[in-house]
C-alpha cells in the first residue's frame, strides 16, 4: 500500500496492553478505524505489545543507561535525540510521505530535517507546548504542517503561548476529539446498589484521594456505599507508591467500603462498568480529554466528573460536574446521585446519545481523513 502513515509514539510511552498508556490505547483503537492507510507505530521497545499492527520497536534502553552516566549535553543527546533520529530515519527509508507525532513538539525539528518532502502533523494530548520558549514556538511554526489538539481547551492554549511570542499558529491548528469503540464499550444498565467506580492511575491530580474520603462520608448515610479503584501508580505497575500507601491507609477509616482492584488491562475495562450505579472521574486538575470519560458516555453509567481542562466539552450537560476539590460537595453530590437514580439514569441517556453521535472511533477517523485530504 502506497499510503503509509507512521505514528510516532513519545519514548516513554510502550505501544503495549500492559504498559502503555492512553497515547498507546488512541493509536490502536484509532488506527484500526482509519482506512487506505497502512499503519505503522514506532514505539520503544517492549516485550508485550499491540501485535495487529506494523510496530517498529526502538531498543532505546542500554542508550538511556548511557546517557544518564555520560550526563551532561552528550548524555541528554543520547537519551532523547537518538530515539527520535531512528523513528525519522527509518520513516524516509520507508518513504512514509505521513508522520504523525503525538505529544512531542520538539521531536518535529528533528523529523522534519530528515524528511524535508514528508507531511509532519502534531497531535497534542496535553499542554507540552505551554514549556516552549520562543525559538521551539518558531521551529513548530516553520516545521510542523498541522497541530491537532485533543479539545478546544488545548488549542486555545497553544494559540495563546504562540501569540505571546508573535507566532500566529491559527491556520494550521484544528482539534479533533477522542473516540471509544462502542464494539467494546457497550451500553448497559446501571446497577441498582450503591456502588460507585474510579478507573485511573493513582496520582493525587486524578482526585482519587478527594473521591475516597467523599465516599467514606457518604458512607454515614448510605451504610452500603461501596467504591471500587482500579488502577495502579503508573500504567501496568504494581508497585504501590508513598501515595498510594497513603490511600490505603486512608481507605482503611472507610471499614469495607473502598475496594482496590489494582491494575485492570483495557479490555477488561467494560466488565466493571455492569457492577456498578455511578462511576466517578474526579480529576482536580486540567485534563485535557481523557478517553475515561467518553468510555463512561459509551457505556451508559451516570457520571460525576471534574469541571476542569476539556472534560465539559465531553460532557455538555450530561454529567454532574462541579470542582472536585471540594470533599464536602463531593459528597453532597454522590448522595444525591444514588438518592436519585432515575434522574442521574436519563442523565446517562443522553450521554450515551451524545457519544454515538460524535465520539465513536469512525467519527475521529472521518474528521482525520478530511484533515489529511486538506495536507
Amino acid at each position: 500500500m502506497d499510503n503509509k502513515i507512521i505514528q510516532f509514539l513519545p519514548q516513554e510511552e510502550y505501544f503495549s496492553p500492559l504498559n502503555g498508556g492512553a497515547i498507546a490505547t488512541w493509536v490502536k483503537d484509532f488506527s484500526g478505524k482509519l482506512k487506505g492507510f497502512q499503519t505503522i507505530v514506532f514505539a520503544p521497545y517492549s516485550k508485550q505489545y499491540f501485535s495487529d499492527y506494523k510496530t517498529v520497536r526502538a531498543r532505546i534502553s542500554f542508550l538511556k543507561k548511557m546517557g544518564h552516566l555520560i550526563k551532561g549535553k552528550f548524555g541528554h543527546h543520547l537519551i532523547y535525540n537518538t530515539y527520535v533520529i531512528w523513528g525519522a530515519l527509518y520513516a524516509r527509508l520507508n518513504g512514509i510521505k505521513l508522520i504523525h507525532v503525538h505529544n512531542r513538539p520538539t521531536y518535529i525539528p528533528i523529523i522534519r530535517r530528515i524528511n524535508p518532502n514528508t507531511k509532519v502533523i502534531l497531535h497534542m494530548h496535553n499542554d507540552h507546548v505551554l514549556d516552549l520558549n520562543v525559538k521551539q514556538i518558531k521551529e513548530l511554526n516553520d516545521y510542523c504542517d498541522h497541530i491537532i489538539s485533543v479539545s478546544d481547551y488545548i488549542q486555545k492554549g497553544i494559540l495563546k503561548k504562540a501569540k505571546s511570542h508573535d507566532v500566529n499558529l491559527a491556520s494550521k491548528c484544528s482539534v479533533l476529539l477522542n473516540g471509544c469503540d462502542p464494539k467494546y464499550f457497550k451500553k448497559q444498565n446501571p446497577s441498582n446498589n450503591n456502588s460507585l467506580l474510579f478507573i485511573g492511575r493513582l496520582t493525587p491530580e486524578k482526585g482519587i484521594k478527594e473521591l475516597i474520603e467523599a465516599t467514606i462520608k457518604a458512607k454515614e448515610t448510605i451504610p452500603d456505599i461501596k467504591l471500587l479503584v482500579a488502577g495502579s501508580a503508573g500504567f501496568g505497575k504494581k508497585k504501590d507508591t508513598e501515595f498510594v500507601n497513603e490511600l490505603k491507609d486512608l481507605a482503611l477509616k472507610g471499614e469495607d467500603c473502598i475496594e482496590f482492584l489494582g491494575y485492570v488491562e483495557h479490555d477488561k475495562v467494560p466488565d466493571l462498568f455492569s457492577q456498578v450505579a455511578l462511576y466517578c472521574i474526579p480529576s482536580t486538575w486540567n485534563d485535557p480529554c481523557p478517553l475515561s470519560v467518553i468510555e463512561g458516555m459509551a457505556s451508559g453509567i451516570p457520571m460525576i466528573v471534574g469541571n476542569r481542562g476539556g472534560i465539559p466539552e465531553e460532557v455538555g450537560e450530561t454529567a454532574l460536574k462541579l470542582d472536585c476539590e471540594d470533599v464536602e460537595e463531593l459528597t453532597k453530590t454522590i448522595l444525591y446521585s444514588l438518592n436519585n437514580k432515575k434522574e442521574l439514569k436519563q442523565m446517562a441517556d443522553k450521554a450515551y446519545e451524545r457519544f454515538t453521535n460524535n465520539f465513536t472511533w469512525q467519527h475521529v477517523a472521518s474528521n482525520y481523513q478530511k484533515l489529511i485530504n486538506q495536507l
